[in-house]
C-alpha cells in the first residue's frame, strides 16, 4: 500500500496527551539567581508557589478543566484513530479492484485527511498548554497585594522562593496561610478571560 506508516500519519492518545506542562510563571522568585545577603536580623517568610497554586481554589479548578477537557480530547483521538484504522483496512481490501492511479489517488487523500487530523488534534493539545500558562500567569499578577498584606500582618519583611531554602525554622513558610488568604480574597477565578473550549474544530473523518 502506497502510504507513510500509522506512526507517522495517524494520532494515538499517546503521542498527543502527555501530561500538560506545568508553567512556570510566579511571582518573581528566583532559583539559581545570586542575590545580596539579607540584612542582620531581617525578617524572611518563604514561599512554596507550586503548592500555592494547586491548593488554592483557583489553581484546583484550573487543573479540573484541564482534566476534564483531557478526557474529552483522549476520547476524541480515540475515536479518529479507529477511523482511520477501519479506512486504511478498506483500502487495503479495495487494493485488487482499483488502477495504481486509483489506489494513488486515494491513499494520498487517506495520508492528506490523517494528517490534517494530527494537526489539528495537536493543536488542541497545544491550548491545554496555553490555557494553564495563561490561567497561572492571571493567578500570580492577582495575589500580590494578597501576599504583601500577609506578610506585614505575620511580621515578615520579605519572602523567598521555598525550594532555595535547605533549613528553616518552624512556622517560617507562609504557603497555607496564603492559599486561605488568597481564596477568601479570589476565590477560584472564574470565569477565565478565555475559557478552556476543546469543543470547536471536531474533526469527522469522512469515510465512504
Amino acid at each position: 500500500m502506497y502510504r507513510r506508516p500509522l506512526g507517522v500519519v495517524m494520532i494515538g492518545a499517546a503521542s498527543l496527551l502527555a501530561a500538560p506542562i506545568h508553567a512556570q510563571t510566579g511571582i518573581g522568585l528566583s532559583m539559581g539567581t545570586s542575590v545580596e545577603a539579607p540584612e542582620a536580623g531581617l525578617s524572611l517568610r518563604t514561599l512554596d508557589e507550586d503548592r500555592l497554586f494547586r491548593l488554592s481554589e483557583f489553581g484546583q479548578r484550573v487543573i479540573a478543566e484541564i482534566e476534564a477537557a483531557s478526557r474529552t480530547l483522549e476520547a476524541e483521538n480515540d475515536r479518529l484513530l479507529s477511523e482511520l484504522t477501519a479506512r486504511e483496512t478498506e483500502l487495503t481490501e479495495m487494493r485488487a479492484e482499483m488502477t495504481v492511479e486509483e489506489f494513488r489517488a486515494e491513499a494520498a487523500d487517506f495520508d492528506l485527511r490523517a494528517e490534517t487530523i494530527r494537526r489539528q488534534q495537536a493543536e488542541k493539545r497545544q491550548r491545554l498548554v496555553d490555557f494553564e500558562e495563561s490561567e497561572r500567569r492571571r493567578f500570580f499578577s492577582d495575589i500580590g497585594s494578597v501576599l504583601q498584606d500577609l506578610l506585614r500582618r505575620t511580621g515578615g519583611q520579605m519572602i523567598v522562593d521555598a525550594r532555595a531554602v535547605v533549613i528553616a525554622a518552624p512556622g517560617i513558610d507562609i504557603t497555607d496561610d496564603a492559599v486561605i488568604a488568597i481564596d477568601e480574597a479570589i476565590g477560584d477565578g472564574a470565569p477565565p478571560p478565555e475559557p478552556l473550549d476543546m469543543a470547536d474544530d471536531d474533526f469527522q473523518l469522512d469515510l465512504p
